[in-house]
């Protein structure tokens, strides 16, 4: 084995595994978001079963008495840029564990392109089929 071919074989090991830590790097975080949007959600549902005008929330570090409105609102904000994060994430994850695969030479996952049918599609498809 050559000098270069030694570099070469160093090299693509180091990609492989700094790709390997990213991927489960981003698996944690995506862990953590998740218990972050079920958190919001019970918060949510708790707040709507109230029938306090004021709850208290938790705003960063702070706990804060608001109007239930108010504090819905800033959860359903919440709760959006949660979303928006993790399917982020999930898009970057397909990315890595893709090239992570290729890098290692085997194909893709074929299921990792997939998206979910809008609603429109699925109606179509729901008048399409026959009733069971």
């Amino acid at each position: 084995m050559s000098k270069s071919d030694l570099d070469k074989s160093i090299e693509l090991i180091t990609k492989t595994e700094e790709l390997a830590d990213k991927i489960l790097s981003n698996k944690l975080e995506l862990k953590a978001m998740d218990k972050r949007r079920q958190d919001t959600r019970q918060a949510m549902r708790l707040i709507n079963k109230s029938e306090d005008k004021k709850v208290w929330i938790t705003i960063g570090s702070m706990l804060v008495k608001v109007q239930r409105e108010k504090a819905l609102e800033l959860l359903k904000k919440d709760q959006d840029q949660i979303e928006q994060q993790i399917n982020l994430m999930y898009s970057e994850q397909k990315v890595l564990v893709n090239k992570h695969r290729d890098l290692e030479f085997k194909s893709p996952y074929s299921g990792t392109h997939l998206k979910a049918l809008e609603k429109k599609e699925f109606d179509a498809l729901k008048a399409n089929l026959p009733l069971l």
